[in-house]
């Protein structure tokens, strides 16, 4: 009778062992499909909804995007109804356990207010918005957070509706990102209308964020987001994202 030691069982054991961490990729290679959320109507978000397809192309998965008002896609997302959030600032994931954050961020921006041309308006920090009538779309974390504690803060249900505003005089600043601002002057034609203000009175970069459930799928792209922002990679895709987003006004 042939004699096994018992450090042979051992190493059969541990070779037959599987760590969560293999389970967990292999449990997010099985999914194959992913289905996330973005806010709808900002540039950025479409911008960053390209950049997540080739990250997760990359890796071999395939991701839907649905665009959806900004409260709802969170909801969405935190709730689990969808798999997550495309792209949200950092403050996010403090703020809904349920969503689990990509260390790599995937994009950044600035927050800036629109005004009039010619207008009297300085804005040099968030502080000065106390002294104008303001307006944000619904929803967006970055503009809330900047507006927070500032009175009587308009919120428009989008973009468009919220330069408008600012065109007929109803309201001083629109506080968006730079590019979606920018983005929203030329489909509106209000070039000669409107102007940005400087500096930046926030800049901040963005994350992609999943629901717990689907957790397993970051140890998947994880690697991959990081060796391409190393790369720089990172932001050659989005520079030619926000070029050929451009390019469709």
């Amino acid at each position: 009778m042939t004699t096994i030691s018992r450090r042979t069982l051992l190493q059969a054991a541990a070779a037959m062992a599987v760590s969560p961490l293999m389970m967990q990729a292999k449990a997010a290679s099985a999914a194959a499909s992913y289905n996330f959320v973005r806010i709808d109507g900002l540039a950025e978000q479409a911008v960053g909804e390209t950049v997540l397809k080739e990250l997760y192309r990359r890796a071999g998965l395939e991701v839907s995007v649905t665009a959806m008002p900004g409260r709802r896609a969170l909801q969405e997302a935190a709730s689990g109804a969808k798999d997550g959030e495309t792209l949200r600032v950092y403050a996010l994931g403090e703020n809904k356990p349920s969503l689990i954050r990509l260390p790599t961020p995937l994009s950044s921006l600035q927050t800036v207010a629109f005004a009039q041309k010619g207008a009297n308006v300085s804005v040099t920090s968030k502080e000065d918005l106390a002294n104008y009538r303001n307006i944000v779309v619904k929803g967006v974390l970055h503009t809330e957070a900047i507006t927070k504690g500032v009175n009587g803060v308009q919120e428009a249900t989008d973009a468009s509706s919220m330069f408008k505003m600012v065109k007929v005089g109803r309201v001083d600043l629109a506080l968006t990102s730079a590019f979606d601002g920018q983005v929203w002057i030329e489909r509106l034609g209000y070039g000669d209308a409107l102007e940005m203000l400087t500096p930046a009175l926030n800049d901040q970069p963005l994350y992609h964020y999943v629901h717990e459930s689907k957790r397993a799928v970051l140890d998947v792209i994880a690697p991959i987001a990081k060796e391409m922002e190393t790369s720089g990679e990172l932001a050659d895709i989005r520079s030619s994202a926000e070029q050929a987003y451009l390019m469709t006004l």
